[in-house]
């Protein structure tokens, strides 16, 4: 196509008009490619931290009149939800505790709780693994598994106490029966977490907590389930509350876990199915408001690139009308004018986007080096410490083509109005 080669051409030669433009488009693009990307990875942190904090991808609760909220022969239920679901399915038990019923002590200094969690290690080890730990972690407690008076805590809580992993803290607790119950725990490890999920969190043994709040070894108060950091689609949860509604008596579909939760009354055992989102109402208007700030951001860089590139191409080919004159002259039609332009803004634009590609890459790479624990409850966007750039592939082909195609059309508009000249006008024309 000799259209392609003039623009090329034309493109090399003017290369020093064209620099600002390909300035603009590269910046723009890589701004907004840099806070999809960020926003992602800090929305997928976030999404991450709230897995290990409710159990996994979805979990379990059972209602009754007379036992609200409480799993009785919890073995037997496990084995029937495992029945229903996939084999990669991780599930397990898990009784969580109001922490406001207890506090940790140690040497003379107290520190209050939100929620007491009594986990599974060998069956939530992958999903605890991706928590930073300070000192310690998972692997101190599987290299002691005769071991059940064991504890994770949060870093700020270990600064607030002054331990370390290894020291033996005392948990002082009001049980079931509202009788004060004080045990020694091992702080098995000090996890990085300053958010809601994490800072007034604490993981213990499912069996010793259950001991410790004096609740039968029969007993849990939820069954949680998780695939191993596999994305879960609405339309696989909807399968799975399908299937398990087979072998359990279901409640009905809830996008809020508090309308199962605040339910009047329930004659026999109900099970409530409570997707990871039904948790995070809270969370999803801030991850709408995140979406909302990174869309305006991209919108209004995307209008500076298209007015910026479309009205700067009306003033250069004005400059350059003796040379479509003469394009016109030796017979090339104005429609073949038209398309060796549109080639030519088209090579500037694919340029300054593969440029803006990589401003972005190298942008993420280096942006991943801070560490960010240092800010506020900012953790809960953190990946060990750092924030964790992730690539949304629809978000970013869709700008880089509204870009390319919006911009394309601004020249293409600008052409077709600055090229409606007879040849001997243009020719008469001087630079």
């Amino acid at each position: 196509m000799y259209q392609a080669k003039i623009a090329l051409r034309s493109l090399i030669y003017r290369k020093s008009q064209y620099v600002s433009l390909f300035l603009v488009c590269m910046f723009g693009v890589a701004i907004s490619l840099a806070a999809i990307a960020v926003s992602t990875g800090m929305i997928r942190s976030l999404n991450q931290k709230a897995r290990i904090y409710y159990g996994g991808d979805f979990a379990l609760m059972c209602a009754k009149d007379d036992a609200w909220l409480d799993i009785y022969n919890y073995e037997e239920n496990l084995q029937l939800v495992k029945s229903a679901l996939p084999k990669n399915a991780i599930v397990s038990p898990r009784f969580e505790l109001d922490g406001r019923r207890g506090s940790f002590y140690f040497e003379g200094v107290q520190a209050l709780q939100q929620t007491f969690k009594g986990i599974e290690i060998n069956n939530e080890k992958a999903l605890l693994s991706s928590l930073t730990f300070a000192e310690g972690g998972v692997e101190n407690v599987l290299s002691s598994p005769e071991q059940d008076n064991w504890v994770f805590i949060s870093l700020p809580i270990a600064k607030m106490l002054g331990a370390h992993a290894g020291d033996e803290i005392t948990l002082q607790l009001e049980t079931h029966d509202n009788i004060l119950n004080t045990v020694q725990i091992e702080i098995k490890g000090i996890f990085q977490d300053s958010s809601v999920f994490g800072m007034y969190t604490s993981y213990f043994d499912f069996n010793f907590l259950k001991t410790a709040y004096n609740r039968p070894a029969d007993y849990a108060n939820r069954i949680c389930v998780s695939f191993n950091g596999k994305k879960i689609t609405p339309q696989k949860l909807h399968a799975y509350y399908d299937s398990l509604s087979k072998v359990l008596n279901m409640y009905q579909w809830v996008d809020d876990k508090d309308d199962y939760i605040d339910a009047d009354s329930f004659e026999t055992e109900t099970w409530g199915f409570i997707p990871l989102s039904a948790n995070l109402n809270d969370v999803e208007i801030m991850e709408l408001a995140m979406d909302a700030i990174i869309t305006f951001i991209v919108v209004i860089l995307t209008i500076i690139i298209i007015a910026g590139i479309g009205s700067t191409y009306r003033v250069l080919i004005m400059k350059r009308i003796t040379e479509i004159g003469i394009y016109m002259a030796v017979g090339m039609k104005k429609r073949s004018i038209i398309f060796t332009l549109l080639i030519e803004s088209l090579l500037l634009l694919v340029t300054g986007c593969l440029a803006g590609i990589l401003l972005t890459g190298i942008f993420c790479s280096i942006i991943s080096l801070f560490d960010f624990s240092f800010i506020p409850s900012f953790d809960m966007f953190l990946e060990r410490s750092n924030l964790c750039p992730r690539l949304d592939v629809i978000k970013s082909v869709t700008v880089i083509v509204s870009v390319i195609l919006a911009t394309l059309l601004a020249v293409l508009y600008s052409t077709v109005k600055s090229i409606k000249i007879m040849p001997v006008q243009a020719l008469a024309v001087t630079e």
